[in-house]
C-alpha cells in the first residue's frame, strides 16, 4: 500500500516537473522564448519543446492565423470636400514574432497601431478622389492602393496586412436629410412636368 502512494506521488511530482521545463506549439501558434527578458529562440514548427523553468526562460505565444481588425466609423473628406463615415475591416497576420513582441507586444496594441495605419492611409487614398469613385466606379482600386500601403507602414511591426476593405461608408446624418429632401424635390418636379 505504501509503495503505491509512494508510486503516485513520485508520478505527480515527475509530471509536475516536466510541465515546468516542457511547452507545445501547435500548429497555428508561434512562440518566443526570452531568457532574463532577452529573446533567446523563435519557434514555428509545431511540437513538444524544451525550456529551463519559469523565472529563468518565459514562453510568449502568437497567433499564426489571420486576425481581424474591425475599426468604428470615422469621417473622412473626399477630393470633393464631402464628408464619408467610413467603417472599414482588415485582414492581418503576425510574420516576425520577435519583432513584432519587441515593436508591440500584445495584439490590443496591434489593432490600436492597425487603427492609426489604416486610418492614415484610408484619409490620405480617399481625399485624392471624388465621392462617386469612393461609392461606385474606383473603390477596389481605392481599395487595394490602400491595403499595398499599409502593409509596407505595418511590416516595421512584424504585421503582414492581406486585405483593407470598407464595409460601410454612409454620409453623416445631417448630410443625409439634405440629399434625401433634394431627391424628393427633383421627384416632385419630374411628377408635375
Amino acid at each position: 500500500m505504501r509503495s503505491a502512494i509512494g508510486l503516485v506521488v513520485v508520478i505527480v511530482v515527475a509530471l509536475f516537473g516536466a510541465n515546468l521545463v516542457t511547452f507545445t506549439v501547435n500548429e497555428v501558434e508561434q512562440v518566443v522564448v526570452t531568457q532574463f527578458g532577452q529573446p533567446r529562440d523563435v519557434i514555428t514548427e509545431p511540437g513538444l519543446y524544451f525550456k529551463l523553468p519559469d523565472p529563468i526562460q518565459k514562453v510568449t505565444v502568437f497567433d499564426k492565423r489571420l486576425l481581424d481588425y474591425d475599426s468604428d466609423a470615422d469621417p473622412i473628406y473626399t477630393n470633393d470636400k464631402k464628408i464619408l463615415l467610413l467603417d472599414n475591416y482588415a485582414r492581418w497576420r503576425i510574420v516576425d514574432a520577435l519583432q513584432f513582441m519587441q515593436a508591440l507586444r500584445t495584439e490590443n496594441e496591434a489593432q490600436a497601431r492597425l487603427d492609426d495605419i489604416i486610418y492614415s492611409e484610408l484619409r490620405k487614398e480617399l481625399g485624392q478622389h471624388e465621392l462617386a469613385e469612393v461609392i461606385a466606379t474606383n473603390r477596389e482600386a481605392i481599395m487595394d492602393t490602400v491595403t499595398v500601403r499599409a502593409a509596407m507602414a505595418a511590416l516595421v511591426y512584424g504585421i503582414e496586412i492581406v486585405d483593407v476593405r470598407v464595409k460601410r461608408a454612409d454620409l453623416p446624418p445631417e448630410n443625409e436629410a439634405a440629399v434625401y429632401n433634394r431627391m424628393r424635390a427633383e421627384r416632385a418636379r419630374e411628377a408635375m412636368a
